[in-house]
């Protein structure tokens, strides 16, 4: 229907309920992914989902233009999901004090005709034992093809740091495992 971001964001800044209902269909389901990876809380990162976007609703009229609503949103869930566990006392403003896992969303009949289960398992836990910050980055890389910018500016950072984040772990990944394994892993998130 839409066949830009900011031809969406126009209409729904302009009043469209249509594109309002369209937006939340069609983001609604990455944010929640990508928000409980954070809040591990079904009921909070629900809540702040439902927050984000009552207030988009409430506050278009002085919203801005976007290009790219994607970021803009999971910016937004992050912040809120993050200043909701800073007041519960949960989180102490470092990312790696949670635990963000990652998990492969795919058809088990096409994974397993691409690498046995044993090697699943094996690619996912070595990916969750990196730390928190090196896991949501590489989610927000490789899982929602984010740019290393977006990334930088979801993740409240400087654009070399993602860089560097991102090439630490792909680095700790490929001393701990085959080269070939890390590979694998990075077309199947792809």
């Amino acid at each position: 229907m839409y066949t830009t971001d900011a031809a969406l964001w126009d209409d729904f800044l302009g009043g469209s309920k249509h594109a309002y209902a369209y937006l939340y269909s069609k983001y609604a389901p990455t944010l929640y992914n990508y928000g409980f990876k954070i809040a591990q809380n079904r009921e909070l990162t629900e809540d702040c989902l439902q927050d984000l976007f009552l207030t988009i609703l409430e506050t278009r009229e002085r919203l801005g233009r976007t290009d790219s609503i994607k970021f803009y949103l999971m910016r937004s869930l992050r912040r809120d999901i993050v200043r909701k566990l800073t007041n519960e006392q949960r989180f102490d403003h470092e990312l790696d004090t949670l635990d963000f896992t990652i998990e492969f969303q795919y058809e088990p009949t096409w994974l397993d005709r691409q690498i046995s289960q044993e090697q699943s398992a094996l690619l996912l836990s070595e990916l969750n034992n990196l730390p928190a910050r090196q896991k949501e980055a590489l989610f927000l890389k490789y899982f929602d093809n984010l740019s290393y910018e977006e990334i930088a500016g979801i993740m409240g950072i400087e654009q070399t740091s993602v860089y560097k984040i991102v090439y630490k772990a792909i680095a700790s990944l490929q001393k701990r495992m085959p080269v070939q394994a890390v590979f694998l892993l990075l077309a199947l998130i792809r």
